[in-house]
């Protein structure tokens, strides 16, 4: 996607844009949308390779120009696919199971959910793994890898204590979001190299037993301080 031009100066203090707005017109919002989902499936299809402004136009039926409007960098546009990938899985999650109210029992249920979409969407995980390896690799660009797992983590912490108006609940349920994203990250990549589907649903069911535990002590803890 080297067509596309550079993002500007704010890049450099982590911020970017996001893409201009679609307007208030419903055509302008459909053609964002649009633009978007050309992007994600050239990145799921192809990797960041195939990532380019052309595939992307003709995915979306629209015009060079027409992109260029919406995105007018590559990050603005990373990251609107970013959002949208992480919008698609909380919509999963939920239609996949109701959470529970005890947080161990939410934390079991959300490995569940999270363990049962990755193995129905392996080119969406690839595709996200690419996404932080080219952010990290990429002068100017690491920002859009500390967004991704922020995202991640404010996901997964949220679900975890649904109401976290409570700061030292937040932070519980953001610390246990980092170890379950570092164990499912491991989990996805040993599952898609070794396809031993036994053993990773070996390795989903210590990571529960090891998070419920985890999140057992946190709270421990916080009743302790208190």
């Amino acid at each position: 996607m080297s067509e596309i031009a550079e993002a500007s100066t704010n890049r450099s203090t982590g911020g970017s844009t996001r893409g201009r707005p679609p307007g208030a017109t419903r055509k302008g919002l459909e053609t964002r949308v649009r633009i978007i989902k050309g992007a994600r499936e050239a990145l799921e299809e192809g990797g960041m390779e195939a990532l380019t402004t052309r595939r992307i136009a003709a995915s979306a039926g629209v015009k060079l120009a027409t992109l260029h409007y919406y995105f007018d960098s590559k990050e603005s546009l990373l990251l609107a696919v970013l959002e949208d990938l992480i919008a698609d899985m909380e919509v999963a999650y939920r239609q996949d199971v109701a959470l529970p109210e005890a947080p161990e029992d939410r934390v079991e249920a959300l490995i569940r959910a999270s363990w049962r979409y990755i193995q129905r969407t392996r080119n969406k995980q690839i595709a996200q793994t690419e996404l932080t390896l080219y952010a990290l690799r990429t002068k100017g660009s690491e920002w859009l890898a500390t967004r991704q797992y922020n995202a991640y983590i404010d996901f997964y912490g949220h679900l975890v204590f649904e109401d976290d108006s409570d700061e030292e609940l937040r932070r519980i349920g953001r610390a246990v979001a980092r170890q379950m994203l570092i164990s499912i990250d491991g989990i996805i990549l040993q599952s898609y190299a070794l396809q031993d589907l036994t053993a990773s649903n070996d390795d989903i069911e210590a990571l529960i037993i090891a998070m419920r535990g985890y999140l057992r002590r946190l709270m421990a803890e916080r009743g302790k301080a208190r």
